[in-house]
């Protein structure tokens, strides 16, 4: 039986198609079915995919951006699970058969992911990059996978995931107006499923090279997400730690409006979580972010 759909979403990335192919093909996990979207590609995607003959579910569309594609494949997933591979990164050999069980032994997770290691534009591993995500990944699931953690320190990686495709279409799907729709997707899928992370070795490979999102892109996208779970929070009464939440997004937002070099903004929303939990003033991060963003 065909348990889980691997599927890929590319956008003018054929030279990177065959290696994170051939890394799902690498699986020790074969009871999958293996699909790309090619998200209006002009390149050479197609020629790529066309040697890869039977082995590959190819579906085309015009361009629809990253959620989009996405969408598709899950709307395409013939499984009751997806695992998505970002067409320039890579899988590790175990990522199925790590995540699959997981998903399986408890109907109540709606999603599970684990650790990537960084990788330059030809594919070798860059070392300080790797281990500094590594403690960023550690420390931001300390504690298990809260919706009010996310709010502030929601890390995860696309192509590091298995999701159960019950729970993405329950939670409604990627949202195309954001720009960080995954990290939207994240957040309502730690809300109302449990979310479980799997510690070291890694699962993926993540490649840095040139065309990926700006920090502005990043930047903004954060601010998008975190403005729309205000209005969520406003709107639901149900949720777990709500008061910790509201306050964790708008520490999102200070973070984020300095990024920018948005100081009122940011100083705003720094007093709104101040006012929620007075206790941030021993963080000596939120002093020096207060103080900064008086000064200019």
């Amino acid at each position: 039986m065909t348990r889980v759909t691997a599927a890929i979403t590319t956008f003018n990335r054929a030279r990177f198609l065959d290696g994170a192919l051939e890394s799902i093909y690498g699986q020790t996990f074969d009871e999958c079915e293996i699909l790309v979207v090619d998200d209006g590609s002009t390149d050479e995607t197609p020629e790529v995919l066309a040697r890869h003959g039977k082995r590959v579910r190819v579906v085309r569309q015009e361009n629809l951006g990253r959620s989009g594609a996405r969408n598709t494949a899950v709307r395409e997933a013939r499984t009751p699970f997806v695992s998505f591979l970002d067409s320039d990164d890579r899988w590790r050999p175990d990522k199925l058969a790590r995540e699959v069980p997981v998903l399986e032994a408890d109907e109540r997770v709606g999603m599970v992911h684990g650790h990537v290691d960084l990788i330059d534009d030809d594919g070798r591993l860059l070392p300080e990059q790797t281990a500094r995500h590594h403690a960023q990944f550690d420390s931001a699931h300390r504690n298990g996978v809260t919706y009010a953690g996310y709010a502030f320190d929601c890390r995860c990686f696309s192509s590091a995931l298995t999701a159960r495709v019950e729970a993405i279409n329950k939670v409604g799907m990627y949202e195309p107006s954001l720009l960080l729709d995954d990290y939207d997707l994240y957040l309502r899928l730690a809300l109302d499923w449990r979310v479980v992370f799997l510690p070291l070795p890694a699962v993926a490979d993540y490649r840095h090279h040139p065309g990926q999102m700006t920090t502005y892109e990043l930047t903004m996208g954060q601010i998008q997400t975190a403005e729309k779970h205000l209005r969520l929070l406003d709107e639901r009464t149900d949720v777990p730690d709500a008061r910790l939440a509201r306050r964790n997004f708008l520490l999102m937002l200070a973070r984020s409006w300095a990024v920018l070099g948005r100081q009122r903004e940011s100083r705003r929303s720094l007093l709104q979580a101040l006012r929620l939990d007075p206790v941030l003033l021993r963080e000596p991060w939120v002093v020096r972010r207060l103080v900064a963003s008086a000064l200019k």
